[in-house]
């Protein structure tokens, strides 16, 4: 997990627990599973939701400031503190400046939440934020924190889990912590009375991602396997999955795999690969696996093949499915 992530957490749970907390808070990042779970946890040792004399909610762009600044410098009513929550205000992208000083100089008896989706750390009311409270962002954990963390889900019920059955679930739900908790569910159901997941039993309950469909293609193609590629590809066109998407999917995988490449001749870390590429972690190792049966000449021209099916078929030539269709073949040679 980043170290700023990992600082967020800690600042929150320490703040409850010592029961002193900042008088305004900014919460923001690329993970919204974990930074409304930090959101919520903080509301609710501050404040009873239901107490709606004290707990006010802004929502959207376009509000008003001076309302805000208004229900921030209200005394309670008969409670420790109010707490205001604005939600997706846009106020830190712009627009923000008349409440940079407010947040400099909140009363004691308020506290003020912003919980946002876009922040730009070179706005005046972050940095008034950043000065006076806290701006605590929380991104997406890294691989070897989401393996912890699922294995901690499955632990809860008394259930082992195979790696590979959590490598599995990070490709279906694409690392995406709602999904992969919404996935883990299922599987826990599932696999209740056993005791023990295997990736078998992803694989059974969670739906594949068109991506990972493509993947296991190219797959059988670098095994030179034209019956499972081209059943393969049929699969997905019964799914009702667009050609041309499947196109871009097949195209895209091969620039990918001739980055690798590339990376892998340089004698490049499979971490430095994943940052470069920009490819979950976890995936590297497919990707390399699948760059040993080729050079990086024929990754080029396998991609080369690609832009031409492509010209292809927005030229009329031959029909979308038809023409990926010949595409796989012609790249199995």
């Amino acid at each position: 997990m980043k170290k700023n992530e990992d600082n967020s957490m800690n600042i929150i749970n320490r703040q409850i627990s010592d029961g002193t907390f900042s008088s305004v808070y900014l919460i923001y990042g690329t993970e919204p599973y974990i930074s409304k779970q930090y959101r919520d946890k903080l509301i609710d040792a501050l404040i009873d939701k239901n107490d709606t004399m004290n707990f006010t909610v802004f929502k959207g762009d376009n509000l008003n400031t001076d309302e805000i600044a208004e229900i921030v410098t209200t005394l309670p009513f008969f409670a420790e503190r109010r707490v205001i929550l604005i939600e997706d205000s846009g106020f830190f992208k712009s627009g923000g400046d008349a409440l940079a000083d407010l947040v400099s100089d909140i009363p004691e008896t308020s506290c003020l939440i912003f919980f946002e989706s876009e922040v730009d750390k070179r706005n005046r009311l972050y940095k008034a934020v950043a000065k006076s409270g806290q701006a605590l962002s929380f991104d997406t954990p890294d691989e070897k924190t989401l393996l912890v963390w699922v294995k901690r889900l499955f632990k809860e019920e008394n259930l082992n889990i195979d790696d590979s059955a959590v490598y599995r679930l990070l490709e279906c739900s694409e690392q995406d912590m709602n999904a992969l908790y919404n996935n883990a569910e299922k599987v826990k159901c599932y696999c209740m009375e056993k005791g023990h997941v295997t990736s078998d039993d992803v694989s059974a309950l969670c739906e594949d991602h068109i991506e990972n469909k493509v993947f296991d293609m190219t797959d059988a193609i670098s095994q030179h396997d034209k019956n499972k590629a081209i059943s393969l590809y049929n699969d997905l066109i019964i799914l009702n999955e667009a050609a041309m998407k499947i196109l871009y999917l097949i195209s895209r995988h091969y620039n990918i795999l001739s980055q690798v490449k590339l990376m892998l001749d340089k004698n490049s870390s499979y971490s430095e690969i994943a940052s470069v590429v920009k490819i979950p972690p976890f995936t590297v190792k497919k990707y390399v696996n699948q760059c040993r049966n080729y050079s990086y000449k024929e990754l080029l021209k396998k991609a080369d093949l690609c832009q031409e099916t492509d010209y292809s078929i927005k030229s009329g030539a031959v029909p979308d499915k038809s023409a990926v269709e010949i595409l796989i073949i012609s790249l199995l040679n």
